[in-house]
Formats: C-alpha cells, sequence, structure tokens
C-alpha cells in the first residue's frame, strides 16, 4: 500500500464510525411543527416528519383509507422478505425433494438457479396453472 492510499482508507473509515455515532445522539430540541389541513395524524407518528408534518404534495390522504395502505405496504415487504429468503436459499443449494413435473420428468433438483434459465426450464402446463 502507498501511504496516500492508506490516508484515504483511515479517512473513509473515520467518516463511517463518526457517521454511525451521529445515529446515536438525541436530536435537537425543536418547537413541533403542524401540518396544514391534515388532522388524522398527530405529531410522533410514523410518516410524520418535524421540519414539513405530514408529507403529502397532491393531498391524497384526506381521500383515502391509509390503514389499508399500510397494510399492504406491510404485506408487500413480508412477500418481499420471502422472496428475498427465497433466492438466498436457492443460490444455497436447498430444493425440495421430488417432482415439480411428473409427466415431464423434472425434479425440483433440475431447474437451474439463475432467473432467466429457471423460468425457461418450467413446462407449459405450469405457466398455465399460475
Amino acid at each position: 500500500f502507498s501511504l496516500r492510499h492508506l490516508e484515504t482508507m483511515l479517512s473513509t473509515v473515520a467518516l463511517a464510525v463518526l457517521d454511525s455515532v451521529q445515529a446515536f445522539s438525541a436530536p435537537a430540541m425543536r418547537a413541533p411543527a403542524r401540518s396544514s389541513a391534515v388532522t388524522m395524524f398527530s405529531e410522533g407518528d410514523i410518516g410524520v416528519l418535524p421540519p414539513l408534518g405530514v408529507y403529502d404534495p397532491l393531498g391524497l390522504i384526506e381521500t383515502r383509507n391509509m390503514y389499508r395502505y399500510e397494510c399492504m405496504e406491510v404485506k408487500h415487504g413480508r412477500a418481499a422478505m420471502l422472496g428475498f429468503l427465497h433466492i438466498i436459499l436457492i443460490q444455497a443449494g436447498a430444493r425440495f425433494p421430488g417432482y415439480l413435473s411428473p409427466t415431464a420428468g423434472l425434479k425440483f433438483a433440475d431447474v437451474p438457479s439463475g432467473c432467466f434459465a429457471s423460468l425457461e426450464a418450467l413446462p407449459t402446463a405450469g405457466w398455465l396453472q399460475i
């Protein structure tokens, strides 16, 4: 390593440490910001930002049921986490025992782990069932 490279590495590490320390510091006390026209949210709710209040530039919150959207966001987040876990397990080599398509003689272990390769390996009847 050269001296210049070492200085760059040390400054990067120092900035990363300083940035992580700020996450544990208490926020500065400010006067509470009031949002205009939206009354269903209160200070401290998720999504209510101190300098802005409720960020809704198009005014869509007043016309929609936000509880439904919150539930859908949680549901889609869980589905995304399961999808991520599925990719990790497939790449690690975990496969179900048995046949994916007994008539075509295709086992779960025969399906490749690549994104497009695995989609191309499915028989047409399997796509029609989906």
